[in-house]
């Protein structure tokens, strides 16, 4: 939705199909700047990573576990059976693995890894901006969203009157909560470092700051859709 002079417009198709492949190709490119330092991936990646170190199962099955796992969580906390948003959120996490896959494999093939540390951590913090940036911009389409970013619109607007910070922190516990349960049955722990830190205490400020400065004329717009229904008396 976009506000102008005063006014609420609806987007048109033109305006959802530029935002949305634009902000999506945000967070793959940001995914896979963060991925390619090997410096700690975002808390529910590294959850993932986790799984698959202390099952020796592939990460790919537990990252599309998650997916339609917290699409089912989304249902519970917004009180809404909506099966175009529970299948849209899965075909998201869909086309943004598919993204973050390539853009990693290009930075990887660029030489990244073998960067000095300066420049490694620079760079995972701009692609860790990267990602809160492309966030806020579809979250604010609201229309079809990952479905971890979906649940973060849900809490907050549902539960944190509209903090982005406190909705991403305490999303992102759950996920901590997965790689240090890992961490106390296997006796290691993989993928947590420097960008998890900074995922977890800043992405919800950057979200937040971008709202208000990225697009500022985009709204967060169907907002039926990020509030839990109330019963009623």
């Amino acid at each position: 939705m976009h506000h102008r002079n005063g006014q609420f417009y609806e987007l048109t198709t033109t305006q959802f199909l530029f935002y949305f492949i634009f902000s999506l190709t945000l967070d793959g490119l940001g995914n896979g700047m963060s991925v390619s330092t090997n410096l700690g991936s975002a808390p529910w990646t590294a959850g993932s990573a986790n799984l698959a170190h202390w099952t020796g199962l592939p990460i790919a099955l537990f990252l599309a576990l998650t997916s339609v796992l917290v699409a089912t969580a989304n249902i519970f906390f917004s009180r809404k059976l909506d099966w175009k948003r529970f299948f849209g959120n899965i075909l998201f996490g869909v086309m943004f693995s598919f993204l973050a896959g390539i853009f990693t494999t290009l930075f990887i093939n660029a030489g990244i890894p073998k960067s000095p540390l300066w420049f490694k951590v620079i760079f995972d913090i701009v692609g860790l901006t990267i990602v809160g940036v492309g966030i806020s911009i579809y979250q604010r389409v609201n229309v079809i969203l990952h479905p971890i970013d979906d649940l973060t619109n849900i809490l907050r607007f549902s539960y944190f009157k509209g903090s982005a910070p406190k909705a991403q922190m305490s999303n992102f516990i759950v996920a901590i909560f997965i790689s240090l349960t890992c961490w106390l049955f296997s006796g290691t722990i993989v993928a947590l470092n420097f960008g998890t830190a900074f995922a977890f205490f800043c992405q919800g400020s950057i979200i937040a700051f971008s709202d208000r400065f990225v697009f500022p004329s985009l709204v967060h717009g169907n907002m039926a859709k990020s509030h839990k229904d109330i019963p009623q008396q």
